[in-house]
Formats: structure tokens, C-alpha cells, sequence
């Protein structure tokens, strides 16, 4: 059974007022898109809140995931247009659990792309490693 726990040193104080959650029965047409705004986050303990809950949620999501897509694309595409380095490496990797977290997600962002690929076009020859 997937959960939540927060240990009280590492969440600021009056953020949290339970210490578990199970995911399974999390609004996700709610709680998603919340995470995913998230991205843009780049000041902890913030950005790992935002990174923690998009992977933990995708991870016991399964079929929830599918139908909140669409609603995923607006702070996925506000994350990339940052232009932060590291913004857009947290939001590439969120993409790549997205794709595999449930059946058709990957099919289901074609539509999308001609959203989220124009900014990766930009850093597309960049590479520091």
C-alpha cells in the first residue's frame, strides 16, 4: 500500500498536518495537476515536494493517469518555457515516467507535442556533459 510520510525536520512548519496519505485514494484530477505546477518550483523544500508527489502519484496511478493527461500539458509546458537547465532535466525525467506510468500515455501526449517540443528544439544541440 503506497503512502506518504514526511518526517517533521524536513517540512516547514504548519505545511502538514497529517503524516500519511494513501495515494491510491488521492483525487488525482486534482492532486496531479497540483504537482505538476510544481515543476517550475526550483527552492526546497518546494521542487522535491513537487518531484516526490508527481513520481509517488505516477507510480500507484495506473489507470487514473490516463484520463488527467490533458490537464498535465499547461505546467508541463510553463516548466519548459523556464528555461532552466535544471527545471527542464526535473521535467524531462517527470515525461519519461509519465510515458511509462500507464497504458496509451505515450500515445496519448502526440497530440501535445506541438506544445512541449518547441522549447526543447532550442536546447537541442546544447550539451555541457
Amino acid at each position: 500500500m503506497g503512502g506518504w510520510s514526511f518526517s517533521k525536520d524536513r517540512i516547514p512548519r504548519g505545511c502538514l498536518r497529517t503524516s500519511e496519505v494513501e495515494i491510491e485514494k488521492l483525487d488525482y484530477h486534482h492532486y496531479l495537476p497540483l504537482f505538476f505546477d510544481g515543476l517550475c518550483e526550483m527552492t526546497f523544500p518546494y521542487e522535491f515536494f513537487a518531484r516526490q508527489g508527481i513520481h509517488d502519484m505516477l507510480e500507484h496511478g495506473g489507470n487514473k493517469i490516463l484520463p488527467v493527461l490533458p490537464q498535465l500539458i499547461i505546467p508541463i509546458k510553463n516548466a519548459l518555457n523556464l528555461r532552466n537547465r535544471q527545471v527542464i532535466c526535473v521535467t524531462l525525467k517527470v515525461l519519461q515516467h509519465l510515458v511509462v506510468s500507464a497504458e496509451m500515455v505515450g500515445k496519448a501526449l502526440v497530440p501535445y507535442y506541438r506544445q512541449i517540443l518547441p522549447v526543447l528544439n532550442i536546447f537541442k544541440n546544447m550539451n555541457e556533459n
